[in-house]
């Protein structure tokens, strides 16, 4: 149909998304004035604590008409803490709009979601924003870009200027004035994409609009070009333009490559994204509200979701009632009776639905692939302030880890205490505060910890036997596993090899379940084990006295057994630490990172801002914004995320498990 169009804003913490996305809809007439986020009063950034940090820590949506089309918008934070949100936002739009801040260039924010979108596979256009702000270098910009992307850009407009101010974008493809000497680069690179229309460029220079848009769609489908506009989205200038690049340029949602997908038997399929094919798509975004229940954001991949109708959640093997059908501009919802191919739509009160779940027709079963949810970085302990509210805490707990899959809550059996994990300290603090605002309990935090984990190096084997008899009905369960190490960040695998009827078949979920319970302690201090492979090769059983829980505690004992053999090793968090300071505090800055033992990955200049990137083991990087503003009087800043997991020092892990052994002998002598 091609009239149904979709797109998402990303890019680095306060680069200007959010009032891209605000003036996109005042200029579409969406909206009848334009929101203010120093105000708090844009469309997008509507939570309480958006709102209070003047920045986006949801993702949120929107919708406008443009030339009788319809454009869904997503707005995406880009603080790196909030990363469940961006991959939502990512598996919501069909394209994504990458904004960087002319003043401030491609940063470390636009840098870590960038490659969150080519690992999906999403085409991406650029929006260079600010360009109202003085001494902007755009060819600076340019190649800064063209290293950060890796893909040919395309200029679609070109900013006009007069005595240094932005007055205009000039359309370079339409060969508008100012733009002629980029409009052959441009038309070069589109040429380029395919061999017939290549030739006809060559003889006479010419391409119709309808040649172009055809070039830019294949170009986009196929991510072999990254189209770039400009302007200023708090001055509204260069958003026409945007707008009429979006509806006649970009692909429309039907337009679309073909969705990967698995049968639930794990056979690879595709899903064209048709209204004409049966119904699919992926809940994206979670919202449980103690005053209207849970709210899921669902977006429709191909054939037509229609109001108070069932759908089925292969993820869950469920079938879900659904009611109204919602379409949302910011925190207003507007019901609609069906949604079709790139459409986004709220549903209320799914009862078994979770995000990143795959929905589908029930006769033509797909499953989408979720993404990987990346492991949590900080930690903290928490504990409701006034007694007896216990519960409410628990039930807050609850509606919070619906919401929000990246952050995980569970009691440290070592300490008793209750930890909360998540990205960073920025998200923990904004999830802490949903404790008050939304479910009015009031949690205590205490001291960070750092989320070790542990892992084997080496194969090993073990026995595990769990046999009871003391008169009556006994209880026997014995299992053989193999421990092998897999790739940092592999998380968990279980192989069942059981032959022969070994073990019975109904008993080996048990052995796992087992197996899991028994990786969440590991042997060196009781961290968590991960990035192992557990293979269930033997065992025995006995036809009276086994048991599901016999074969519990023995998978327990067999992984314990293994693991202690494999040589496992301690892992610590490692984050993505960018510094921006004046030049003259560089080399106190590195001189830091280096006392962290942190690796300095790049430095590069912004204006008259020196950007220092580096690695650095989360446990290093208590305090540093006190250090920070003492070595650079207050003119430096940081920004943090987490990486990955590596191992840590042996005099460290040492000191580090010696610790951990005199905590559990206090507890135990208390």
């Amino acid at each position: 149909m091609g009239d149904i169009f979709n797109v998402g804003f990303f890019g680095h913490n306060k680069s200007g998304k959010t009032v891209l996305g605000e003036s996109i809809l005042f200029k579409a007439k969406a909206i009848e004035r334009m929101g203010d986020i120093n105000a708090g009063t844009t469309t997008f950034d509507y939570d309480e604590e958006a709102v209070r940090r003047q920045m986006s820590v949801n993702l949120s949506l929107g919708f406008c008409q443009w030339q009788n089309k319809t454009i869904y918008l997503v707005d995406c934070p880009g603080y790196m803490d909030f990363v469940g949100e961006q991959l939502g936002a990512v598996e919501a739009v069909d394209v994504a709009i990458i904004n960087v801040a002319a003043n401030s260039g491609v940063e470390v924010g636009t840098e870590r979601i960038w490659e969150v979108i080519q690992k999906k596979k999403v085409p991406a256009i650029v929006f260079v924003n600010k360009l109202d702000l003085p001494e902007i270098n755009l060819n600076n910009l340019w190649a800064e870009m063209e290293k950060c992307f890796g893909v040919r850009l395309v200029f679609v407009t070109y900013p006009v200027l007069q005595e240094n101010q932005l007055k205009g974008v000039s359309r370079v493809l339409e060969s508008e004035p100012t733009g002629e000497e980029y409009r052959q680069k441009s038309m070069d690179s589109l040429a380029e994409i395919d061999d017939t229309l290549m030739e006809k460029y060559l003889e006479t220079g010419q391409l119709s609009r309808e040649e172009i848009s055809s070039l830019m769609k294949q170009g986009l489908r196929e991510r072999r070009i990254m189209p770039v506009l400009c302007g200023s989205a708090i001055n509204l200038i260069g958003i026409e333009e945007l707008l009429d690049f979006i509806v006649s340029f970009l692909p429309s949602s039907e337009e679309m490559p073909e969705f990967a997908a698995r049968t639930p038997e794990g056979e690879a399929v595709t899903r064209k994204p048709s209204r004409d094919e049966p119904l699919s798509g992926m809940i994206v975004k979670t919202i449980s509200d103690p005053f209207v229940g849970r709210l899921s954001y669902l977006r429709v991949r191909s054939g037509k979701l229609q109001a108070n109708s069932t759908l089925f959640n292969v993820t869950r093997g469920v079938k879900e009632r659904v009611g109204n059908l919602l379409r949302l501009q910011g925190k207003k919802q507007e019901p609609v009776p069906e949604a079709y191919p790139g459409e986004v739509v709220a549903v209320a009160k799914l009862m078994e639905s979770r995000t990143f779940d795959t929905f589908c027709d029930p006769g033509a079963p797909i499953v989408y692939a979720a993404p990987a949810i990346p492991e949590a970085a900080v930690s903290y302990s928490i504990a409701p302030k006034v007694k007896g509210t216990e519960d409410k805490l628990g039930n807050a707990i609850g509606r919070i880890t619906e919401e929000d899959p990246t952050i995980k809550v569970f009691r440290d059996p070592e300490t008793g205490e209750t930890i909360i994990s998540g990205m960073g300290d920025v998200h923990l603090d904004v999830t802490i505060n949903k404790f008050k605002n939304r479910y009015g309990v009031e949690v205590e935090k205490g001291i960070p910890k750092i989320a070790y984990k542990e892992t084997i190096t080496t194969s090993a084997q073990g026995e595990g036997k769990h046999k009871k008899q003391t008169g009556g009905r006994g209880q026997y369960g014995h299992c053989f596993v193999k421990v092998e190490p897999l790739p940092r960040g592999a998380g968990y695998e279980f192989v069942d090899e059981i032959v022969g009827g070994a073990i019975p078949r109904n008993f080996i979920p048990s052995v796992e379940k087992g197996v899991r319970e028994g990786l969440l302690r590991g042997v060196l201090a009781r961290y968590p084990i991960v990035d192992i492979r557990v293979r269930l090769y033997d065992g025995s059983y006995h036809v009276v006295d086994s048991s599901d829980i016999a074969f519990q505690l023995a998978g327990i004992l067999a992984v314990q057994k293994a693991v202690q053999e494999a040589k496992p090793i301690l892992l610590e968090p490692i984050v993505n630490v960018e510094v921006r300071v004046p030049q003259e505090f560089v080399g106190d800055i590195i001189g830091s990172i280096n006392a962290k033992r942190g690796r300095v990955l790049d430095m590069s200049a912004s204006g008259n801002t020196q950007i220092v990137k580096a690695q650095v083991p989360l446990a290093e990087m208590s305090g540093y914004t006190s250090e920070i503003r003492s070595i650079t009087s207050g003119k430096g800043s940081y920004l943090m995320a987490f990486s990955h997991y590596e191992e840590v020092p042996a005099h460290l892990a040492e000191r580090i498990i010696d610790q951990r052994r005199r905590e559990r002998e206090e507890k135990a002598a208390s």
